[in-house]
């Protein structure tokens, strides 16, 4: 379900066989992304590539993890977001609540 790789203080999150961010997926995945985020500095990559849909769950557990990057001064950053997820985004008006990073492996210095 999660695929957690660390390198430093940055850890990288995807997600395999899951294609809809939902209530059952985000009980699931809420705490382990909590516990990543509460390391004071710490990033977050959070792979979304093959996610189709987010519930409103979804939506809070991402809203959860952008808090707490923020109070434990770390950094949340989505990669791979679909055209379908950006667009629920609009819709919700919360496309500027978190940092897309359109080219992972291209994260520039300032970002790091």
């Amino acid at each position: 379900m999660l695929k957690i790789e660390r390198e430093n203080n940055r850890f990288v999150v995807s997600f395999f066989e899951i294609n809809r961010l939902n209530t059952t997926i985000s009980r699931i995945i809420e705490k382990q992304l909590v516990q990543l985020l509460n390391e004071n500095g710490a990033e977050l990559l959070l792979d979304l590539k093959g996610i189709k849909f987010v519930d409103t769950s979804g939506f809070n557990t991402l809203h959860k993890l952008h808090e707490v990057a923020n109070k434990y001064n770390s950094r949340l950053f989505l990669t791979n977001v679909s055209l379908e997820v950006k667009e629920l985004f609009r819709l919700l008006e919360i496309e500027n609540t978190f940092t897309i990073i359109e080219f992972p492996d291209k994260i520039p210095e300032t970002i790091r």
